[in-house]
Parts: C-alpha cells; structure tokens; sequence
C-alpha cells in the first residue's frame, strides 16, 4: 500500500478505480432488483444482465488492438464521460416510469462496450505507471479499491433505493462517474506504444497487421502453461463472481423475501472479506502463485456452501465474507501473476483476449444465475456454485511444476519470438 504514498499517478488511478467500482457495486444491485420487479422473472433479468457482457466478447479483440495506438487516458476520460451520460438517461426513463427490460438491456449493452474500453486502457496503463516490481503491490492496492466498495456499495445502494428510488440512485451513480472522469485526467502517463500514423503504409497492410496482433492476444493466452492456468483461473473467477453474487441475490429475494436493505448488507459483508483479504496478502508475497490459486478457490467455495445449508442471515454474511475473501484474493493473485508473465509489447492485445474469454464465462454465469432458479431453485445454483470453485482448486494442483514463488516471475516470450522456453 505504500505506492498510493510514493506515487502521485497511481493514487489518482486508484482514486478513478475507487469511484469506478463503486458506481458498479451501486448498479449491481439496483439493476436486478429492477428487472426483478418489472418482470418477476430471475431468467429476464439474468438475459437483461447479461447484454452488459455482450459487447466484450462480440468487440474485445478489436478494441484491444485500437487502444494500443491510442492515448490511454484520454480515452477511459471519455468512457467515463459517456458512462455518466447513459446513467442519467437511465435514471430519467426509470423516474419518469417509461423504462422496460429491452430499453435497459440496449442501455447496458452499450455501457458494457464503455466498460470494456475503459479497463482496457486502465489495465494496460498499470505495469507502466506502477512499475514492473511493483504489480503486487499495484494490484494489492486496486484490490483494496474493491473492498472497500464492496464492503460499502450495496449497503449504501441499498438504502438508496429503498429510500430514494432507483432513478435517484442512478443518477447518483452519473455524478461519480464525472468524477472518475477527473480522477483519471490528472494521471500523467508516457505512452510507449508506436504511433502507427506517421507510418507510410498501405490501408491493406495496416488491416492485415491488425489482424495478427489481435490473433497474437488470443494465442499467448495459451502460449505456455503459466499463460494457460492463468486463463483457466481467470475463466472460474469470471464466471463465479457474477453467478454467486446474482444467485445470492435471487436467493435472498425469492427465498427469503428478504428487504432492499438487508440484501444490501448481505452483499456488503462480502467486503468485509475482502478487507480481511487485502490485509492478508502480505503475508503470500513469496508464495508460490499456483499452490496459492488452488487454495483461494477451496477456500472461495466453503463460502458458497455455507450459504447453501443455511437459513440464518448473519450465517449467510459469513459465507458471503469468506467466499468474496478468499475470491477477491484471487484475483489480486491472477492479476499480477497475468501482467507479470507478459511482456509490454503484448499487454494491451493479450489483455482483450482476456476480456473475450473471461466474458464469455460471465454470460455463462449470468444466464445460468436467471435460468437454474427459474427452473428450479436457488439452491441448486449456488450448489453449482461450490462444484464450479472447488474442482478447478483441485485439478491445477497437478501443474504446481510450473509455478515458481511471486519473486521469481517474469515476461514469457513466444518461443519463435526469443527462444526463450516457458
């Protein structure tokens, strides 16, 4: 955490970062619950949900590509921007009572598209402003960013909504994001990418160019066993977050009829969790990263089983802290191991294969969240929930040859690249 005190621009990305998540913690829960009433149907609003994933696995590939020749802080300014813009044309229509589940889908299928580009140019802008030595520490910090959200943002959400509206509380959310926006401005970041139009070459050419970087990002995804098991953590990762957190939300609702408010802090103990995480991570710094996967997901999984089995609300906030503990610690895992493992001149390409594959398993996981407790019940989805984390924990232990202590990693290149081996 010393970084945020050292360094001036990363403070202002994880500022930006803080403010970002905490508008999709707020929209995380307010979205569904709105669906929910309007359709009372948990599969509508999982597909309504899922249109937000669309975009990243129909563009990723492409827009990872574009961003690498583009000025990284300009364009997450300008996502945020029109971010802002699409939650208070939601709030409107929401307030006014003229919003349906179609008009929310269209809505969220282009902020997902913004969403994608904005990450896309937030991540890739971290090695460079951070540091190489330093991406633990970088991802531990943005890692404590999402706890605190996580740990504040439905709880306050909630209320919002039970008090205020979901119109107020999305037009809340517009505002946030204006300062995301400013945050983000401050940053001073020197690109390293090639300015591609001073270069004399033939449309046809740059287009073939385009097209092999953007196959290169999918291909180093499973390039050499680190790149694989990082992919294949990252696929659980992604499709577990947005199951389990819609499936407790389903479940909390449809099973327990439980209020706004209550489902709010049901979602904000998982941040307590979170916290606990964070501050835990110093303790794995010359960890071994795959042996340390498979235990965060074991871990992430008895969360989810305690959900399961029990009937007592103060029971599920517990499950709900030591699921989200051990997953977000996971992810602070993944991230680093992920940019650590890959060299500069890939970081942008193979970052948006990364958004294609791991969408692909979000849309998974939403659809699975609204259609498992249509066709029968919660239960059965947050069963699927704990087989999902604990099986992968256990298969990637055969691969712990192929991991080394956090210290020890560095850039894999592509064997016809530098001939270096995985």
């Amino acid at each position: 955490m010393k970084i945020l005190l050292t360094n001036r621009n990363f403070l202002s990305m994880w500022f930006s970062n803080f403010i970002s998540i905490l508008n999709s913690r707020f929209s995380e829960l307010v979205i569904p619950l709105v669906v929910l009433g309007l359709t009372s149907s948990p599969l509508i609003t999982g597909l309504v949900a899922l249109s937000q994933q669309l975009g990243t696995v129909l563009f990723a590939i492409p827009i990872g590509t574009w961003a690498e020749r583009k000025n990284k802080v300009r364009l997450a300014a300008t996502c945020y921007f029109l971010y802002a813009f699409c939650n208070f044309l939601l709030a409107y229509f929401i307030f006014q009572n003229q919003a349906n589940e179609v008009f929310i889908a269209f809505i969220l299928f282009f902020m997902g598209i913004l969403a994608l580009i904005s990450r896309t140019a937030f991540n890739t802008m971290i090695p460079n402003v951070a540091g190489r030595q330093k991406l633990l520490e970088a991802h531990t910090s943005l890692e404590a960013a999402d706890a605190i959200c996580t740990l504040i943002g439905p709880a306050i959400g909630g209320a919002l909504l039970a008090a205020a509206g979901a119109g107020i509380t999305l037009a809340l959310c517009g505002f946030l994001f204006i300062f995301s926006m400013i945050f983000i401005l401050i940053v001073k970041h020197r690109e390293k990418t090639t300015d591609y139009r001073k270069k004399h070459v033939f449309m046809k050419s740059r287009i073939d160019d385009f097209i092999r970087q953007s196959v290169e990002g999918l291909n180093y995804l499973v390039a050499n066993p680190p790149q694989l098991i990082s992919t294949l953590v990252m696929c659980i990762l992604g499709f577990s977050t947005v199951f389990i957190v819609l499936t407790v939300i389903f479940h909390a609702r449809l099973s327990f009829d439980l209020s706004e408010e209550l489902i709010g802090i049901l979602l904000s103990s998982a941040g307590v969790g979170n916290i606990i995480g964070v501050f835990m991570m110093k303790w794995f710094k010359n960890a071994n990263w795959l042996l340390l996967f498979s235990m965060l997901l074991l871990i992430s999984s008895l969360g989810v089983l305690i959900i399961l089995i029990t009937n007592q609300f103060l029971v599920m906030c517990l499950g709900m802290l030591i699921f989200d503990g051990a997953l977000s610690m996971a992810f602070v895992v993944q991230g680093a191991v992920h940019q650590g493992i890959t060299p500069d001149e890939f970081l942008s390409r193979v970052r948006s294969a990364t958004y294609v594959v791991s969408g692909i398993f979000s849309m998974l996981g939403t659809f699975l969240a609204g259609a498992i407790p249509e066709v029968t019940t919660s239960k059965v989805a947050l069963g699927l929930g704990v087989a999902m984390l604990a099986v992968p924990g256990i298969y990637i232990i055969k691969f712990k040859r192929f991991s080394v202590k956090f210290s020890k990693i560095e850039p894999v290149y592509l064997k016809e690249k530098s001939g270096k081996k995985a």
